[in-house]
């Protein structure tokens, strides 16, 4: 007899991410979940038992460790807050020195200088809303501004020798200006004097700093890799395909380039001469969704994550002169790999003809007794994507016999600004739309039950459930909004003041759109909704306030209409936390169970 599995065996699978090589390339530290939120652990690099250097109630953001010694920087907030603070940990001594102790102020991090002197990072310290870009000397603990300037801006790390610094100024999430500081002089160059504002990353120097790679995607619809030669003061693409390229990571000694491309989701990656780019012959990685991606100070060895549809995130090494891979990490599953579904890949026709990517997945054949139930999943963002990397809840409600379709509507990242733009301001509804003519698609498919499809989206995604139960309330049977916005008005008064302007970039300006952006909130036609909802929040939310859910359950309360709400008090902007994961998700799936006539 099979065995059933419980949506507790899905949501136990642990994953890892964010690897990183020591300074001479013997160990990887990694983040990983296995305790309920993510950690430090360290394992060498050939594999074998791993270590757990941090043991928190809440996640670690990120480590990074420094380039001379066995010390790792890492960023940790509370709460779910996202006031991250930066540590030291000093892996013989068993220490942690706090570097910076403001809980009220976000910290970014930029990277270390080479030499492991001084870091730089930026903070809204100043005012609470702009950030500025600081170095510190690690040892003192002693920080300075180097930039300080209206807005939202980015490290983005040292030239090789210390002298420079490049910031990234934001204008949008995806359009943004470049500098370059001189710590010597002061001097502030601005590389990206351009009309229009490009996207903006992954700065990768020479080490004779005479320019530097970057990705940018100015005057092109896709982002390709450049570079920019200070000498002539000129930049020129090098890469340029019809897909983003969306990471680049190059050898300090200038001898190789990884190169990551997004072709509609999935991730490839590839590995080029710096010298004249020509790709490594004999290519040979596993095949899945690579992710956080770094080389060996000695170039000769590549840490990565790979997960897949059917794999969690596990870390990989790749070895240049082998040319083989091997497994350094084993993240828990405990569901195996034939019980999961890999997604397809498919594509629908808008209202305006315009092509909509999305995943769909489908249930085993032996799971598909009638027809199939229908989960909309709707990422965040607006400008994310959804991925077909491994994702356990998704694979729960497959197994238990609903079929999942993850479009990636207009204003997802991933196929060009043009695409990307197609839901700004006024163009709102049209991605709801583009909803509404996902359902007719669905229509088309013979395997499913069209009059029970419901909506499930968290943060932007959130209101897209909230925007679809609305606006086309004959649609939808129920849905599901986690960390949702209700109200534009709302949240755009609320959210936590730095994040303001980028949004109203986005989604339109109090001062000048406050008519439109009123009439498209949720919450000023809550009596269209006639389908249940569950609402889940994090009490510490600081991008979406928790006022979103509170006022949208409370209206619908007073309407008489079904609807729950779970609040989480140490959680923020979603839940990260397998603990409380563990509590709302059964709910989540009873919820759905009722309504559908399904057990979990």
């Amino acid at each position: 007899m099979d065995k059933k599995y419980t949506i507790k065996d899905f949501l136990d699978i642990e994953s890892t991410g964010s690897p990183i090589f020591n300074f001479d390339g013997t160990k990887v530290a990694y983040l990983s979940n296995a305790t309920g939120v993510s950690q430090i652990y360290l394992v060498s690099r050939d594999g074998g038992e791993a270590k757990q250097l941090t043991s928190y109630d809440d996640s670690v953001n990120f480590a990074v460790f420094s380039p001379t010694r066995d010390e790792i920087i890492f960023g940790k907030s509370n709460g779910g807050d996202e006031n991250v603070q930066l540590f030291l940990f000093d892996i013989a001594q068993k220490s942690v020195r706090a570097l910076t102790q403001n809980p009220k102020i976000q910290h970014r991090w930029g990277g270390w200088s080479q030499d492991g002197k001084f870091i730089t990072y930026s903070s809204n310290e100043r005012d609470g809303t702009d950030f500025d870009v600081y170095v510190m000397d690690v040892e003192s603990g002693k920080s300075k501004v180097v930039f300080g300037d209206s807005g939202s801006c980015d490290s983005l790390g040292f030239s090789p020798n210390g002298t420079m610094v490049a910031v990234r100024k934001r204008h949008t999430g995806l359009t943004h200006d470049l500098y370059l500081v001189n710590l010597q002089s002061d001097e502030v160059m601005h590389i990206t004097d351009y009309p229009e504002n490009p996207l903006v990353g992954f700065i990768n120097w020479l080490s004779n700093e005479k320019g530097f790679f970057f990705i940018t995607n100015r005057e092109r619809d896709f982002a390709g890799l450049a570079f920019y030669d200070l000498e002539t003061k000129t930049e020129r693409y090098i890469l340029t395909p019809e897909w983003d390229v969306e990471g680049i990571t190059k050898t300090i000694n200038d001898e190789n380039l990884i190169v990551m491309i997004n072709e509609d989701g999935y991730r490839n990656m590839t590995i080029h001469a710096t010298k004249d780019m020509k790709p490594f012959e004999h290519q040979n990685f596993p095949k899945g969704v690579a992710g956080y991606t770094q080389w060996s100070r000695d170039g000769k060895y590549i840490v990565f994550t790979l997960s897949s549809g059917t794999k969690n995130s596990d870390v990989w090494v790749w070895s240049k002169d082998e040319n083989k891979y091997w497994q350094i990490t084993h993240s828990k599953q405990g569901v195996p790999q034939e019980v999961l579904v890999e997604p397809k890949l498919v594509k629908y026709q808008s209202f305006d003809e315009l092509e909509i990517p999305a995943f769909l997945f489908l249930p085993k054949e032996k799971l598909r007794d009638k027809k199939l139930p229908v989960i909309v999943h709707i990422h965040g963002g607006p400008e994310g994507q959804f991925r077909p990397s491994f994702n356990s809840l998704i694979q729960y409600f497959v197994y238990q016999g609903y079929a999942v379709i993850a479009p990636n509507v207009r204003g997802s990242s991933g196929y060009g600004k043009k695409y990307l733009a197609l839901d700004d301001i006024h163009k709102r509804m049209d991605s709801v739309t583009d909803l509404q003519y996902l359902h007719k698609f669905l229509e088309n498919n013979n395997d499913l039950d069209t009059s029970k499809v419901v909506l499930w989206g968290a943060s932007y995604g959130g209101y897209m459930v909230l925007a679809g139960l609305t606006f086309h309330p004959e649609l939808w049977v129920a849905g599901v909004d986690i960390v949702g916005i209700s109200n534009l008005v709302s949240f755009l008064e609320n959210t936590s003041p730095y994040r303001r302007a980028l949004r109203e970039a986005e989604y339109g300006y109090l001062s000048t759109d406050r008519e439109f952006l009123e009439s498209i909130s949720p919450l000023n036609f809550i009596e269209n909704i006639k389908a249940p909802l569950f609402i889940i929040h994090g009490a510490n939310d600081p991008r979406v306030p928790l006022s979103e859910a509170e006022q949208m359950y409370s209206k619908l309360k007073d309407l008489g209409r079904e609807v729950e709400l779970l609040v989480y008090q140490d959680e923020g902007h979603g839940l990260n936390k397998s603990k409380n994961r563990m509590d709302a998700y059964p709910k989540v799936a009873e919820f759905l169970g009722r309504i559908f006539d399904k057990k979990p």
